[in-house]
């Protein structure tokens, strides 16, 4: 699963996003993200009414048709290998498909009843793009726009802490996987396992733990004595 990830390269995102994407991005509003969490905003890039934006999604999506009043479902990952196949995901498959921007994400390596974080990263830091679905819902507050990350398959540097990881689109795809004419089984093909290339993981401090940290320390290695071997 993906359950935090970064967004800490705010200088560099809007420039990122422009040479992937061919067009201006207004991201002044953005500030950098260490450890950002189910239920909380994050920008999201998606073509709404017609026009490609960037705009601000509760990660975790509602689907259209949930009933106002109800508590939203926690749906912060869709499965790759059986996201067409369910109601919940197929009508974004097939119209609302986003990137999520990013530039890392963490996993919990489990060790008996310890859990070790380990920040997986690019070794020479970019902005880079999970494939990710969104919906727009009517709620008490108004309308709701949510999204979620699509997970796959654990690539071999990320399956020694988890069997699964988010699916990093390549960047020659992101404009027909934005692309609501390209159909739900046309934009499934766009998706694989991501492979290792500059890719590393850095085991980092228990302060990630915790959602309600989002600064530096997130990423700041543990204490020398703390240190695992699994990738020394």
């Amino acid at each position: 699963m993906c359950g935090r990830y970064t967004l800490t390269r705010q200088e560099d995102l809007v420039e990122d996003l422009e040479a992937a994407l061919g067009e201006s991005a207004q991201g002044e509003w953005w500030k950098p993200r260490f450890n950002v969490a189910p239920t909380q905003p994050a920008p999201v890039v998606l073509v709404k009414d017609g026009a490609r934006t960037i705009e601000l999604l509760r990660w975790g999506l509602v689907p259209f048709w949930a009933r106002a009043g109800a508590k939203p479902p926690l749906m912060i990952n869709a499965r790759l290998e059986s996201v067409a196949d369910k109601a919940v995901f197929r009508d974004a498959l097939d119209r609302k498909r986003c990137l999520v921007p990013a530039d890392g994400f963490f996993e919990w390596l489990k060790e008996g009843k310890a859990r070790h974080p380990f920040y997986l990263h690019p070794s020479l830091r970019r902005t880079i793009a999970f494939a990710g679905l969104w919906a727009r819902a009517r709620t008490d507050a108004g309308e709701l726009l949510s999204f979620t990350i699509i997970t796959g398959p654990a690539n071999e540097l990320v399956a020694p802490i988890h069997d699964r990881m988010p699916v990093v689109l390549d960047p020659g795809s992101y404009a027909a996987w934005l692309d609501p004419s390209v159909g739900g089984d046309a934009a499934r093909k766009l998706l694989g396992v991501p492979p290792v290339a500059d890719w590393v993981a850095t085991p980092v401090s228990q302060h990630v733990n915790s959602a309600q940290h989002d600064d530096p320390s997130c990423i700041a290695p543990p204490d020398a004595a703390k240190q695992g071997t699994l990738f020394d």
